[in-house]
């Protein structure tokens, strides 16, 4: 689960229930306190309205026939995407209007409805095939007042995943969202139902076109990398949750065999269900690894390559010292620009804010030296600079027992360049030892 979904423990029933009284009639009598039985659909669906009615200010109508959304896990994907895209935001930039696309949104529209509710500068357009569902979502954005930040678009069947009609609405949209049906036929469905030997925890409502693709979750979202390519750069962040492993690592693959090396993972995990959510881009923006990547040893093949890298100075103490290092350094490079993320107002004792670094050209490494010399005794232009370079050094730090290491990390930003990224990195932590390590008689520190 989300570190920050406030639903990581059951709620307390009876306490949602005085909330919203409709929740009452469905409390049974539980080992500690009470609970809902989640085979009954109606208890189920009350629950969720009730939750969203309490938590979120939401007022949502469901009907009988069509998925009803667990709160919970469909939290988990706003707030992950909340992280994509405070970590690819520009600096300054934290409070300009975000605008989303919801694929296949349902009859709850539950994604838009929460992702306005919990980010004021969010809207989205959220696309429906199903016309009753689509009816039912305009009437649960209606009933909210969202209709100014969420638009419908009715979807044809067959055509594209992503219609030209939202870019009629906006040119550029910065991410895409979808939970897309997980079976490609019946058969696999009943498939899946008797391989659970206690059957499942929760009634499942859904309708065929809820639960069923052509060639299942991996068909569809490999439909949406296939279309991504061809979008480019129209979305910053193209994403969508998947139901089996399997299709992560299907997925996984084929963006890795498109060259598509920009993406990152997240994994959801709510008592026995278990989630993924696979994003990729084909800007030049990065994410950290505490965005991109999870933890959980037996998927790290799958994860992508590493954005953020440390540097350590274990003789370091002084967190002071280390800032007044990497600052000289950073001002003695040709080409490089650096601004701080954080106040002003840091001690030396305190440590000191993250630095926002730009680099216009490469102009550190030998290679980058030598041409230059050469441009200048040949009177010639050095050439086409090297793609620009973003990234953001902050102080962390360890403790080892009595010993405390502080390091630097380096979080790509934003670049095409991988090697020119870890150039720089190099360069500037192999420059900052060398300067801690100098007398203070020639720097002073």
């Amino acid at each position: 689960m989300h570190p920050r979904n406030p639903y990581q423990a059951p709620p307390d029933f009876l306490a949602l229930a005085e909330n919203y009284p409709a929740l009452k009639p469905h409390l049974v009598k539980a080992a500690v306190g009470y609970s809902i039985d989640f085979h009954d659909s109606n208890a189920q669906r009350c629950l969720t309205q009730a939750l969203l009615h309490r938590d979120f200010s939401l007022k949502l109508s469901v009907p009988e026939d069509r998925l009803c959304p667990p709160v919970s896990n469909r939290l988990n994907y706003i707030l992950w995407l909340q992280d994509v895209m405070t970590s690819s935001c520009p600096v300054g930039g934290e409070t300009r209007t975000v605008t989303g696309v919801d694929i296949g949104t349902g009859a709850s529209a539950i994604y838009p409805l929460l992702g306005c509710r919990t980010n004021q500068h969010w809207q989205f357009i959220a696309t429906e095939i199903d016309v009753h569902s689509l009816e039912c979502a305009q009437t649960n954005i209606f009933q909210n007042g969202l209709q100014g930040r969420i638009r419908m678009i009715q979807a044809v069947p067959g055509g594209r995943i992503f219609p030209p009609a939202i870019f009629d609405i906006h040119s550029h949209i910065d991410f895409t969202m979808c939970n897309p049906p997980f079976y490609g036929d019946k058969e696999e469905v009943l498939r899946s139902a008797e391989a659970k030997e206690i059957g499942p925890s929760a009634v499942c409502t859904g309708a065929d076109t809820e639960m069923i693709t052509p060639g299942g979750e991996v068909a569809f979202v490999g439909e949406m990398v296939a279309e991504s390519t061809t979008l480019t750069t129209r979305s910053r962040w193209y994403s969508s949750m998947l139901g089996k492993l399997s299709s992560l690592t299907a997925i996984v693959q084929l963006l890795r065999d498109r060259q598509i090396d920009n993406y990152a993972i997240a994994e959801f995990v709510q008592g026995k269900t278990r989630r993924w959510a696979i994003a990729w881009s084909l800007t030049n923006e990065r994410l950290p690894d505490s965005v991109a990547r999870i933890t959980n040893p037996t998927l790290q093949s799958m994860m992508p390559p590493r954005n953020s890298l440390k540097h350590p100075f274990g003789s370091v103490h002084s967190p002071g010292r280390l800032r007044n290092a990497l600052h000289h350094v950073l001002a003695n490079i040709e080409g490089v620009t650096f601004e701080q993320t954080l106040p002003e107002n840091v001690t030396q004792d305190q440590g000191f804010p993250g630095i926002l670094v730009h680099a216009s050209s490469n102009t550190w490494s030998r290679a980058a030296r030598r041409r230059k010399k050469l441009a200048v005794k040949s009177g010639l232009s050095p050439g086409r600079p090297i793609p620009t370079l973003s990234c953001r050094i902050q102080k962390t730090s360890t403790n080892d027992g009595d010993t405390a290491q502080m390091s630097l990390e380096f979080q790509w930003v934003r670049g095409a360049d991988r090697g020119l990224f870890e150039s720089f990195m190099s360069h500037v932590s192999r420059k900052v030892d060398a300067a801690l390590k100098s007398s203070e008689d020639t720097m002073v520190l």
